[in-house]
């Protein structure tokens, strides 16, 4: 468990509001729950916190090849019953680590929004 005196909650602030924005952004484009989307997210993120910059200043094309399948939390399918991203991957035959496609590691640029 995470001890939350250490964490500075004023650094976390924007962070949060980047990731709802990016998960908005995602969630129309896809048709889909910007509010699943977001938990989605914080379930990849919690398993691969080295991906978070690229998330927040690139957008999800970032991750890699179905990202959703590579968290730690569970959800709830249309068939009533929790799911965990494991036992998605045992039954859709995916690695167990993510497969990344980046050729090379893209360098942090600010995104065309960002720059004043």
């Amino acid at each position: 468990m995470t001890d939350v005196s250490t964490l500075d909650f004023a650094a976390a602030a924007p962070i949060i509001k980047r990731l709802a924005e990016v998960a908005e952004a995602l969630g129309h484009a896809a048709g889909v729950s910007a509010v699943q989307t977001v938990g989605s997210f914080v379930s990849y993120l919690a398993e691969h916190p080295e991906d978070i910059e690229l998330l927040l200043r690139f957008g999800a094309s970032e991750l890699p090849e179905d990202w959703i399948h590579y968290g730690c939390l569970t959800w709830k399918g249309a068939d009533g019953k929790l799911h965990h991203p494991a036992d998605v991957r045992r039954i859709v035959g995916a690695p167990e680590t993510p497969v990344y496609f980046r050729h090379a590691p893209r360098t942090a640029v600010p995104h065309r929004g960002d720059a004043k």
